[in-house]
């Protein structure tokens, strides 16, 4: 099947992320695979038997970017379209209803930001949500709900043999205004009172963003004031994942804790929104159906988040044989190439009802 993943932007974040892993595994499965995207620091990390094309979406430029889009179907014979995110899902879905293409998009975030355009939930053949949750919670959206699956995120699984530090603890997300005020909360609220109890403890703050210089600024302050090296800005690094195993322990959410307990490490459910606990074997299903973010939780608390970690780090061994056990869990319902087999499941319907209905209408 020839196949075209659009997504707008194309470096750090959990879509990015998901394309890309996506991309790699549908043409390793024999698809022509073709990935229009603003170049990024994800283009270098696909396949080289895919084919990538620079385009940076703009609302202001949409009509002549849908007309370059029509043309790239004609020309490359594109099978079906899968759009990731708002404007990628708007200029998808019009080509290809111009085009006679079937379009299947994923909801990475809230249907009504993603999905805001009448024209993106009517002419998108199919719907995947990586949130149960997300589905459950926009029932009323009859129009988009009757075409609507939910898959999660994939990620590739393999047995984490790095070198551990278990009193390292990582912050992976982006830099961005709301974020950056979890990370001024972890630096200035909760570390200095580890530190009293747990002096090996360290952070490591891994993203990128606007915010990223002020951030640095509070840690190299933190840093002179304990003559030493606590809290780490790491920025954006290429690959995330080596990151991911050397550290003790992650806070994140989304695709940043699937790829956590797939490498065997204790998640804490954060974000700027919602402080959760550690994810266990009891309530890891709850979660996978939420996309691993604490919704019912509350907003981040620096207090509680300190109580979270000094258990922790009051015995290590016991949060990091329960990660070692739910890596079973992840590998059964997480595994890229289970994923992106369902995923191609939804590409082989579309195609299928898309041949239907204009085989009824001639």
């Amino acid at each position: 099947m020839r196949i075209l993943l659009l997504i707008k932007s194309f470096d750090f974040g959990g879509a990015e992320n998901h394309v890309r892993d996506l991309a790699n595994q549908l043409e390793e499965n024999d698809n022509e695979v073709f990935v229009i995207s603003a170049k990024g620091s994800q283009t270098e990390r696909l396949n080289r038997g895919i084919h990538f094309r620079n385009l940076k979406m703009s609302d202001i430029f949409s009509l002549l970017q849908i007309i370059y889009l029509c043309r790239f179907l004609s020309v490359n014979k594109i099978d079906v379209i899968h759009a990731h995110k708002r404007l990628a899902v708007f200029l998808g879905s019009v080509a290809g209803k111009i085009m006679r293409v079937p379009v299947v998009a994923t909801v990475h975030g809230r249907p009504r930001y993603d999905l805001r355009s009448r024209i993106s939930r009517k002419f998108t053949d199919s719907i995947i949500f990586v949130s149960k949750r997300t589905i459950d919670a926009n029932r009323e959206l009859l129009d988009i709900i009757k075409k609507s699956v939910f898959i999660p995120n994939g990620v590739e699984i393999r047995e984490n043999t790095a070198q551990r530090d278990y009193y390292s603890v990582s912050y992976i997300c982006r830099i961005d205004k709301k974020h950056s005020s979890v990370i001024t909360m972890l630096i200035r609220d909760v570390l200095p009172e580890i530190l009293r109890e747990f002096p090996q403890v360290s952070l490591n703050i891994i993203g990128d963003g606007k915010y990223l210089k002020a951030l640095t600024r509070k840690a190299e302050e933190m840093n002179t004031f304990h003559k030493k090296t606590v809290c780490k800005i790491r920025g954006y690094v290429t690959e995330v994942k080596p990151e991911i195993k050397r550290s003790g322990i992650v806070l994140g959410v989304g695709r940043v804790a699937i790829e956590a307990l797939s490498c065997s490490v204790p998640v804490i459910l954060l974000n700027q929104r919602f402080l959760g606990g550690f994810i266990t074997e009891q309530n890891f299903h709850f979660y996978k159906h939420s996309n691993f973010v604490a919704v019912t939780h509350n907003a981040p608390d620096s207090g509680v988040l300190t109580e979270i970690l000094r258990e922790y780090f009051k015995n290590p061994a016991h949060y990091q044989a329960e990660a070692s056990g739910i890596v079973k869990l992840v590998r059964e319902n997480f595994c890229i190439k289970k994923i992106s087999s369902d995923i191609m499941a939804v590409y082989i319907n579309a195609v299928e009802s898309k041949k239907t209905t204009l085989w009824k209408r001639a």
